[in-house]
This record gives C-alpha cells, structure tokens and sequence, in this order.
C-alpha cells in the first residue's frame, strides 16, 4: 500500500529536462525544522481538470500516490481522483505505507532511527516504473518509537505505518543546494507483520548457552488393544511470541 493525502499550494508548471510537463505543488513543512515540500503531479485522467484550470497561488487537495524517483530524486504524485480547490487555511498531510524493510542505516543516536520501506505500487510508464519495480521510502523515527521498531523490526519484516511527509535542503561542499525527502512515522501508529526473527534468534542462543536441545517433537504411539479406540497423538511444544503484533484469532 502507498497513499497519500495533502493540502499544498499550486506553483505552477514545471519541465523535466527531456521536456515533460508536470505541475509543481509544495506541501507546507510540518513542525519548525524542514521546508516546504515540493511534490510533481502527474496530470491524468483520475485527476481531472488539471492545467488549464487552476492559477498558480491556489490551494488544492491531492489523493494518490507517491513515486520517489532515483534518476532525478523529485517525488513524483499521481492522483486517483480530481484535484479540489480549498478555501482557508486548512493543512493536511498524510502518508500510508505497506511493506518489507529493506534498508536500516547505522544508529548513531538512541532515540532516532532511519531506515527505508519498499513498496509495490502501479505502473507509471511516464516514470518509467514498472510493476517489477519497488518504490524505496526513507522512514524516520523518534524517541521510543525509534527504541520499538528497532527491537522489533529487521530487514524483510512487513510493516505498515502512517506518517508525515517531509523534506531537507543542505549544501555541498561545493556550494550545490541538495533536497531530500522523509517520512516521519506518526507515534504509535504502525504495525508489524509476521515472526519478529531478532526473537527467534536471541531464543535459540539463550537455549544454545543453557545446554537446551531444540529436540523434534515427540510421538506417542498407543499400545495395539488401544489403537481401535485412541490414534497415534503428536506432541508438540507450544511457543507462544510476546513480540509478534498480531492477535491469535
């Protein structure tokens, strides 16, 4: 899954260098870090009136999906559904994303962590993307939701999770200007899927230290006068993981 719904300011058209037409809209920065971020709407039919209908200046309502892109490193947003003007000063900015981890970068503080979600999302032609290619999102996290999905989270892992769009400029040595954008994951609100393996693994070196077979299970076989009335029954060890997000029902 990769949604994402915003409130920005129409800047006008803009042009890619092989001449390809979009139209520029920035999403007003959230907190007092970052800046305003600059997101490239891919007119379609899902979106409406698009150029021709709206002056630079305006206020709009997006619904669709994000495209990071890594020939040019823009975000590029493809609607699935019709643009609307908005009055007044109403923010909004939202992102939905499912999938695997695949990428954590060194922890160099204890309460934030980055690390990256790959995604599966449509084909865009106009992007060049494919339905054989993932969609890489740089994820951030905070205070003690950094802590928890770093305990529980380890690359492959599915994970899904709401947060805000973000963006950064810094300069080069050289001097250039450079942009990047983040997601920040909104406190709590994620969820993980499937066996938590950083668990598995401490569990087996804890058994490994305390002299522990991982025996297979043991069969009980009834004696043959009592094989017409009770079968053979398969005893197996019960595991029951404190650490997996999924309810047992």
């Amino acid at each position: 899954m990769n949604t994402f719904s915003a409130v920005g300011n129409y800047i006008g058209e803009t042009f890619t260098d092989n001449g390809l037409r979009f139209m520029q809209v920035n999403i007003p920065k959230v907190g007092n870090s970052g800046a305003d971020v600059p997101i490239y709407l891919v007119p379609n039919r899902a979106a409406g009136e698009t150029f021709d209908a709206f002056a630079p200046g305006i206020k709009l309502f997006l619904n669709g999906r994000l495209y990071p892109s890594r020939q040019d490193y823009k975000m590029y947003f493809v609607p699935n559904q019709p643009l609307q003007i908005v009055q007044g000063g109403l923010t909004f900015n939202k992102v939905n994303l499912t999938g695997g981890i695949g990428y954590i970068a060194e922890q160099k503080r204890e309460d934030l962590m980055n690390f990256t979600i790959m995604c599966n999302a449509p084909a865009q032609q106009l992007l060049g993307h494919t339905w054989d290619d993932s969609l890489s999102f740089r994820i951030e996290a905070w205070g003690d939701d950094a802590k928890r999905i770093d305990r529980l989270g380890h690359v492959g892992r599915m994970i899904s999770m709401e947060g805000v769009l973000r963006y950064a400029t810094w300069r080069t040595k050289e001097g250039q200007e450079r942009g990047g954008y983040s997601i920040r994951a909104r406190s709590g609100l994620y969820q993980f899927f499937g066996k938590n393996k950083k668990k598995e693994e401490s569990e087996e070196v804890r058994m490994v230290s305390s002299g522990i077979k991982n025996e297979a299970p043991v069969t009980v076989t009834a004696e043959p006068y009592q094989s017409a009335v009770k079968p053979s029954v398969a005893v197996n060890p019960v595991i029951i993981d404190d650490d997996t997000d999924e309810l047992p029902f």
